[in-house]
C-alpha cells in the first residue's frame, strides 16, 4: 500500500527526475523501518499533504530522502497535535474533577474529621483578625501624628518630624511620649 502511495505522489507531482521501482521499494522498506508507529491513515493524510505543497517545493527531484524528510517533519506536527490534544484534556478533567479526589479514601476520611465535617471555603478561611489594644492605640498615634505633620510637621533630611517651639518629636517620640502620658495619668 506504501508503494502504492509513492507511486500516486510522483506521478501526481510530474517532475522531470522521478523515483524508479528500486528506489519507491528500499523507500518504502525505510518508512516501515523508520516510522512503525505510523498507520496507513497516517500515510495518506501526509501523502496528501504533500500533494498539496505542505513541506515545501519539489524543485524537479523526488527521492527517497525527501520523502523521508518530509515524513520526519509530518511526524514532529502529528507528535505535536497528540501532545496539544492530551494537554487539553487533561486541563478538562482537572477542572471537573472536585478537589481531593486523587487522595486515597482513609485521607479524604482522616481531612473531614480534621475539619469536622465543615463545608470548606477559601472565603470561610480568610476572617478578620481583632486587632489588639496596643495595635489600635499605634494605629492612633500614627493618624494624630500624621495630622500635626501637616500643621507642625518639617522635613529633617528623611525622616518626618513634629516641631513644637524647641522640642522636635520624631514618629517614636511622640509615641514614647503617649505613652508616657497614659503611664503618668494611671498614676
Amino acid at each position: 500500500m506504501i508503494n502504492e502511495f509513492i507511486s500516486d505522489f510522483v506521478l501526481f507531482i510530474n517532475v522531470g527526475k522521478t523515483m524508479n521501482t528500486h528506489q519507491i521499494i528500499q523507500t518504502t522498506e525505510m518508512i516501515l523501518q523508520y516510522f512503525p508507529h505510523l498507520n496507513l491513515a497516517d500515510l495518506k493524510v501526509f501523502f496528501d499533504k504533500m500533494k498539496m505543497g505542505r513541506y515545501g517545493k519539489n524543485y524537479d527531484r523526488v527521492d527517497g530522502q525527501y520523502l523521508l524528510e518530509c515524513l520526519e517533519e509530518y511526524n514532529q506536527d502529528r507528535m505535536n497535535e497528540v501532545e496539544k490534544t492530551k494537554i487539553e484534556e487533561h486541563k478538562e478533567v482537572v477542572k471537573n474533577q472536585p478537589i481531593g479526589s486523587g487522595y486515597h479514601p482513609s485521607v479524604i476520611e482522616a481531612m473531614k474529621n480534621a475539619i469536622g465535617g465543615k463545608k470548606f471555603t477559601y472565603e470561610s478561611a480568610i476572617q478578620p483578625r481583632t486587632q489588639t489594644e496596643a495595635e489600635l492605640f499605634y494605629k492612633r498615634c500614627i493618624k494624630q501624628f500624621d495630622n500635626l505633620y501637616r500643621k507642625y510637621g518639617k522635613q529633617v533630611s528623611v525622616i518626618r518630624v513634629l516641631e513644637f517651639g524647641s522640642k522636635i518629636y520624631t514618629l517614636d517620640t511622640f509615641i514614647e511620649r503617649k505613652i508616657n502620658n497614659i503611664i503618668n495619668s494611671k498614676y
